[in-house]
């Protein structure tokens, strides 16, 4: 049976960045949670396909001529919530008659938007539990074996039924590693990064921290919304964090430089827990020589023997999420970050040559005013940090800032996928319009990016020529 994983191309404009899931393609990233499902599939002797329509360069209409020639039996989808408008257009263009399967965190939080007709399944939570079943259900025409799956949403004979969920997969090293063969894999690369291709890689799920406003990476996120279905305590809103044990990491990346990808982006949520486990994570990176970049916190990287281990180890940038630099407002949304944590933790970044990459969510709380967005910017631009990305706190489902949103009237447009929430605010406060907070956004990238400064380094950086072409696109994109 040949069972393919479809990423249709946009039919106008950027395409959505599915891996995270919360803005639109800058750089094309490849697709770990499609190529987890589609390992485990492989593994059991299915005919697997990965289309990556828009790092394949198709156009829409491509797209609807390879649905009429292909001899697909089973499609799947990983749908978040920026492109579920489009993945439930396009799969009208398949074969009525062959089975669909969902998932990802939009159908996980609203299975029922996507079981239009028999024959569709939405798998909720973290797909590789359940993948294999459903799909070994299908292949045998047996009904009978789908009752018995949590996790599973389905119609059939004209009738929606959703199973009980399974919470979370417990044990992540019992987990195939991606086969990224499935992708064509020479086709990513990451400004942010020295090598070209890259790739990207979990070696945890989940953040421990109580932030209201989280979208994690698309695997958390659905996994979370999945949790909060499950769990019977109200204060229990996040599963567990799962961890890779630091010998499996290795594993991992030894097969991705037998493939020849020459770069690393670790797209963990938090990728810091506890310090020997941080170093010996980070002595497999160094022994396997590949330079790789990070998203961290803050408070986790104030001590120097644990970012001086990451610099050794090949690590070249690391993300934050400062959101703010007024306490106030941390406090307000759940941060649990000590203002103070910010510049202490840059300065041992610049000291060891990581590369600090700030971002800011302006609006995330009602205490915001015009006066914290001019401080939180000012005090930016004094860092000297090169890169940054700036948006307003956006309503996405199953997050308790949207419940609060919602329920205060903050809410200009609830369907997050009506607008690029990077480039538009969908909340407003009584003191602070939508538009203004829009305005601020454009303001912010054309301050920060357009100083000569910025430019000049960046340029000098640039060792790859078509990264040069990456980094123009870019920053047209932020700034226009």
């Amino acid at each position: 049976m040949k069972i393919t994983f479809v990423i249709p191309p946009a039919i106008k404009g950027r395409a959505a960045e599915r891996l995270f899931g919360c803005t639109y393609q800058v750089y094309p990233q490849p697709n770990l949670v499609v190529l987890y499902a589609a390992t485990i599939l492989k593994n059991k002797g299915y005919d697997v396909v990965v289309r990556d329509m828009p790092v394949e360069s198709l156009s829409f209409s491509d797209y609807e001529e390879w649905c009429e020639n292909d001899n697909s039996d089973v499609y799947c989808f990983h749908t978040v919530p920026l492109c579920s408008e489009l993945d439930l257009y396009a799969v009208k263009f398949l074969d009525e008659n062959k089975p669909i399967i969902w998932f990802g965190p939009r159908p996980t939080a609203d299975p029922t938007e996507f079981l239009e007709k028999d024959e569709n399944y939405v798998l909720r939570g973290e797909v590789e539990a359940t993948i294999s079943k459903v799909v070994d259900a299908i292949e045998k025409k047996n009904d009978e074996l789908l009752k018995d799956i949590p996790g599973l949403s389905y119609r059939k004979a004209g009738k929606s039924y959703h199973n009980k969920g399974f919470g979370y997969i417990k044990d992540v090293n019992k987990l195939p590693v991606p086969d990224r063969t499935l992708i064509q894999y020479k086709k990513y690369t990451n400004p942010k990064l020295p090598g070209s291709p890259y790739t990207t890689m979990l070696t945890s799920r989940q953040c421990s921290s109580r932030c209201y406003y989280c979208v994690p990476n698309s695997l958390s996120y659905a996994r979370e919304l999945e949790w909060k279905r499950c769990s019977t305590s109200p204060e229990c809103i996040k599963p567990p964090v799962t961890l890779v044990e630091p010998e499996n990491v290795k594993k991992e990346l030894e097969e991705i430089k037998l493939l020849g990808i020459k770069a690393v982006s670790v797209i963990d949520d938090q990728f810091v827990w506890g310090k020997e486990r941080h170093m010996q994570i980070c002595q497999a990176f160094k022994e396997v020589g590949l330079p790789f970049g990070i998203l961290a916190r803050n408070d986790r990287l104030v001590d120097e023997e644990i970012v001086k281990a990451l610099a050794d180890a090949g690590c070249v940038y690391i993300d934050f999420g400062v959101e703010s630099f007024r306490q106030e407002i941390l406090d307000d949304v759940g941060k649990e970050l000590k203002v103070e944590t910010i510049e202490q933790s840059i300065n041992l970044l610049k000291k060891y040559d990581i590369e600090p990459k700030i971002n800011i969510l302006y609006g995330a709380s009602p205490l915001e005013t015009k006066e914290t967005l001019q401080e939180t910017l000012d005090k930016l631009l004094k860092l000297d940090v090169n890169f940054a990305q700036f948006a307003v706190c956006s309503p996405f489902p199953g997050t308790r800032f949207r419940e609060k949103a919602l329920k205060e009237g903050w809410v200009v447009e609830k369907d997050v996928g009506k607008a690029d929430p990077s480039k538009k605010s969908l909340i407003e406060y009584p003191h602070l319009s939508n538009q203004y907070l829009t305005d601020w956004v454009k303001h912010s990238y054309r301050r920060f990016y357009l100083r000569p400064t910025v430019i000049l380094k960046r340029l000098l950086s640039i060792k790859r020529p078509g990264d040069a072409l990456v980094y123009l696109k870019g920053l047209y994109q932020l700034t226009r």
